[in-house]
C-alpha cells in the first residue's frame, strides 16, 4: 500500500474505491484520495491521446488547422479570459516589461492566446502535440516556447532562473505522479513574489462524499492524487510557498476549487 504523500505514511490509509481495475486509497488523517499503483508513463499517456482513432484524426488534420477552427473556440476563449482576468486582478496589472507566463497542461492554448492579447510572453507545456498544433499555426513566433513534453522534462530549461511571474496549472495537479517534486520545480522557476494558480477537483466537496465511487473525478489513469484545500495547503507549505489562498472554481465540474500560491 503506497504512502500518503501528505502524511508520509500509510498508517491511516485504507482502500476507498476500485475503478476499472485500479485501487484508490484514502488517507483518513488528511483526506487525500490517491491511486495505489501508478502505471508507467507510457500507459498513462494513452488516456490523454484519446485512443488510436482520435489520435490519428488529430495527427491528420492538426497541421492544417488554426486555433479558431476548433468547434468550441468561442467558449474556450471566454473561459480563458475569465482566468486571465482573475490573474490580472491578483498581480495588480503590472506595467513595464511583459509578464513572463507559463501554462502547464495548456491543452489547445486558449490561455496562451489570451495572454498574448494582453501583451504577456507566453510559454506552454502540453503532452499531446496535436492539441497545440493549431495554436502554433496561429502564433508561430512561440514555437520555441511551447513544449510537447512532460513538465519534468522542460523545467531544466528554466531551473534556478526565477523566470516566471505567473504559472497556471488548470485541472492539472491531480495528474502529477510525483506531486512534491513537480511543485518544487514549479517553485524553483518562479520569481520571488510570483504566483501559481491551480484548479483541481475537491476531494472534500459534497459531491465527492455523496457520490463516492461514482464521483466523476475518479479516473485512475488520469487523476492520480485528489486533494482538499487542507491537505493541499499542508503540501505547498512544505514545498516552500510563502502564501496560499483558496478561491471558488472557474467552473464547478467535479466540485473544483482554485488555489493561488505565492513564492
Amino acid at each position: 500500500m503506497r504512502d500518503c504523500i501528505v502524511c508520509e505514511s500509510a498508517a491511516h490509509t485504507g482502500q476507498y474505491c476500485r475503478i476499472t481495475g485500479q485501487d484508490y486509497l484514502r488517507c483518513e488523517q488528511c483526506g487525500l484520495i490517491y491511486v495505489d499503483n501508478i502505471l508507467p508513463a507510457e500507459q498513462l499517456y494513452k488516456a490523454y491521446s484519446g485512443g488510436f482513432i482520435k489520435s490519428y484524426r488529430r495527427k491528420l488534420f492538426a497541421p492544417f488547422r488554426k486555433l479558431h477552427h476548433y468547434l468550441n473556440f468561442t467558449q474556450g476563449m471566454i473561459r480563458a479570459r475569465k482566468i486571465i482576468d482573475f490573474t490580472t486582478g491578483l498581480i495588480g496589472g503590472q506595467v513595464g516589461e511583459p509578464l513572463q507566463y507559463m501554462d502547464i497542461g495548456c491543452n489547445r492554448g486558449y490561455l496562451l492566446s489570451v495572454s498574448h492579447e494582453r501583451g504577456w510572453n507566453p510559454h506552454g507545456v502540453e503532452l499531446v502535440p496535436e492539441l497545440m498544433a493549431p495554436f502554433l499555426n496561429t502564433y508561430p513566433q512561440y514555437r520555441s516556447q511551447v513544449f510537447s513534453k512532460r513538465f519534468e522534462d522542460v523545467h531544466e530549461k528554466y531551473i534556478n532562473t526565477d523566470y516566471f511571474d505567473v504559472i497556471t496549472a488548470i485541472d492539472v495537479v491531480e495528474h502529477f505522479d510525483d506531486v512534491i517534486a513537480i511543485l518544487s520545480r514549479i517553485h524553483a522557476i518562479l520569481k520571488p513574489g510570483g504566483i501559481v494558480i491551480l484548479q483541481t477537483p475537491d476531494a472534500g466537496c459534497e459531491r465527492s462524499q455523496a457520490e463516492r465511487c461514482q464521483w466523476g473525478a475518479l479516473k485512475p489513469l488520469e487523476h492520480l492524487h485528489l486533494f482538499n484545500a487542507q491537505n493541499l495547503e499542508t503540501l505547498v507549505y512544505h514545498v516552500g510557498f510563502s502564501d496560499y489562498r483558496f478561491y471558488d472554481a472557474f467552473e464547478e465540474a467535479d466540485g473544483n476549487f482554485v488555489a493561488v500560491l505565492r513564492k
